[in-house]
């Protein structure tokens, strides 16, 4: 089975789907496409190659086939059309023809993380002979449970058990140490654990990643 996470950032990858990857890499396919550089009015240029090789790291831990980068700017995806953003993932779905793709939830507070989802909603929209025939949206902690005030938030009807690749996905997102924040910030190690273990004891599991299953064109459950 082939699968596509798409994130507008580096570390939104691992964040969302760090210990699915990590689970199924062994016998599935998965590539990720990052869309920005991450480092665009947050930090100086030298921390473009920084956090492309902290991604490269981070990636091969949890079992990533490829990681494809994009560079579209970073906290400005307001700033190009969506069409430019929709092609270039149309873009990778012709030439990795994925089954399945994760992108972000449509009610993270993050504004690139929006787009991102009504890119990728358009890029696999139902048309006849589509190839991607799932697409799940997934929780990115500091942004997917921040959106209160909006009134909607994202609400997962998929939950994946990471009991035993919770230790791969928390040293994956260590790999990008610029990220990381002091606890409790939910981009902290601790909390990121945290977070799977509240999602997993609302399923009755110790460990699990939520997700959004947005669209299913597979004529299967």
């Amino acid at each position: 089975m082939k699968h596509l996470v798409i994130a507008a950032h580096p570390d939104d990858e691992i964040l969302g789907c760090g210990g699915l990857i990590a689970k199924y890499s062994v016998r599935n396919d998965f590539w990720v496409l990052i869309l920005t550089d991450g480092s665009e009015k947050r930090y100086d240029k030298s921390m473009k190659d920084v956090l492309k090789k902290n991604s490269l790291k981070a990636n091969s831990i949890v079992g990533t086939k490829q990681v494809y980068f994009e560079n579209f700017p970073n906290q400005g995806l307001e700033t190009v059309s969506l069409l430019s953003l929709t092609m270039c993932i149309e873009k990778y779905i012709d030439q990795l023809k994925p089954e399945i793709i994760f992108t972000h939830s449509a009610y993270d507070l993050n504004l690139d993380h929006r787009i991102v989802f009504d890119a990728t909603l358009t890029a696999s929209r139902s048309m006849p002979g589509q190839i991607v025939k799932k697409l799940y949206s997934y929780f990115v902690a500091s942004s997917s449970e921040w959106n209160r005030p909006k009134g909607n938030q994202f609400s997962p009807n998929i939950f994946i058990d990471i009991s035993e690749s919770i230790d791969k996905k928390i040293q994956a997102i260590e790999s990008y140490e610029s990220e990381i924040r002091p606890y409790p910030h939910p981009r902290h190690p601790k909390s990121i654990s945290t977070y799977a273990a509240f999602w997993g004891i609302s399923v009755g599991l110790h460990y699990a990643e939520p997700f959004q299953l947005i669209q299913n064109i597979s004529g299967e459950l």
